[in-house]
């Protein structure tokens, strides 16, 4: 668990701290974040100019803290709301493409805040922290990413709005399940399969996924058949073996914000096996709107997505 022990380190004014400060602003106060991959990082008590590292921007443009500078799978993820917001925002790169270390330095960051994979070599960790104070954030698989959405938001000094938005999300997958409890009975298993980028495969989630932890969170009942133990959160499954989703009552598939089936998607859903399954026959199959995944307006989508299926669900003849 990340722990923030605030230590005020009061600097007198003429201290040789080198610019004076606003009146908005609180000189010489830091803070110490423990438990990160670069150990304990001072940080500002109340940062200015954030960086927003991988997996990272849509969590701060949620909670109202425009970064200086932002990786580019913050314009990929976001919704359309949030990239109005960071029109003007300069992209310094990313771990798709190349980070660009001189841009970041251009932008003159006090604290950069970052997620990392465990194994990950497009990210040099000492290089942003010799550019700036960095928090950087383990997620080895999306569940984590969302995990530390109140960590990051705590970094940044945003923890109560985010904190109580959070908590009432949590509230609403649980009452779903509550107050739908017989009618989910009677849905029985469900599944979430979507397009894959290996040839003559597709995917469906696992128990590691963030579509996994919210159906569940909910009260469906998740896919029996798929990988217990599984490596990723997503499971590869030949497309010759899509009959194997056939004891599923009810299939989630990937969709974009307006509900329609991603191209990687729609090639699997228009085949003819998929089409033979039983739960598509019965016109059990339902969109799970997944784009931004990472913000609370993609959490919401899905909310609405699993009410849709509840209610629009047919038992097999």
């Amino acid at each position: 668990m990340l722990v923030i022990a605030l230590a005020v380190i009061g600097l007198v004014a003429g201290c040789g701290t080198g610019s004076g400060t606003g009146p908005d602003e609180v000189s010489g106060e830091t803070r110490v974040v423990s438990g990160t991959l670069l150990g304990d990082v001072e940080i500002p008590a109340e940062p200015k100019r954030v960086i927003a590292g991988w997996l990272v921007g849509t969590l701060l443009v949620d909670i109202g803290t425009t970064p200086v500078g932002m990786f580019d799978d913050l314009k990929t993820n976001a919704s359309a709301s949030q990239q109005e917001k960071v029109r003007d925002v300069p992209t310094v790169g990313g771990v798709e493409t190349e980070v660009n270390l001189e841009k970041i330095a251009e932008l003159d960051p006090d604290l950069i805040v970052t997620m990392y994979r465990p194994g990950m070599k497009a990210l040099d960790l000492k290089a942003l922290q010799a550019i700036a104070p960095t928090v950087a954030l383990e997620v080895p698989e999306p569940t984590a990413v969302w995990a530390a959405y109140p960590k990051v938001a705590e970094v940044v000094g945003k923890s109560t709005d985010a904190d109580q938005r959070l908590a009432d999300l949590e509230k609403s997958w649980g009452e779903l399940a509550d107050t739908e409890k017989d009618k989910l009975a009677e849905v029985g298993p469900v599944v979430y399969a979507e397009g894959s980028a290996q040839a003559s495969n597709f995917q469906i989630a696992t128990n590691k996924s963030l579509v996994y932890e919210r159906l569940t969170k909910s009260g469906f009942t998740y896919f029996p058949d798929a990988d217990p133990n599984p490596a990723r959160y997503q499971q590869q499954i030949s497309l010759e073996d899509v009959a194997r989703l056939g004891s599923a009552n009810a299939v989630f598939f990937e969709a974009d914000a307006n509900g329609k089936p991603t191209q990687r998607t729609k090639a699997l859903l228009d085949s003819p096996v998929f089409q033979a399954l039983p739960a598509v026959k019965a016109g059990n199959l339902f969109p799970w709107r997944t784009p931004y995944t990472y913000t609370l307006e993609a959490a919401g989508l899905q909310r609405e997505d699993m009410r849709n299926a509840i209610t629009r669900f047919h038992p097999a003849p």
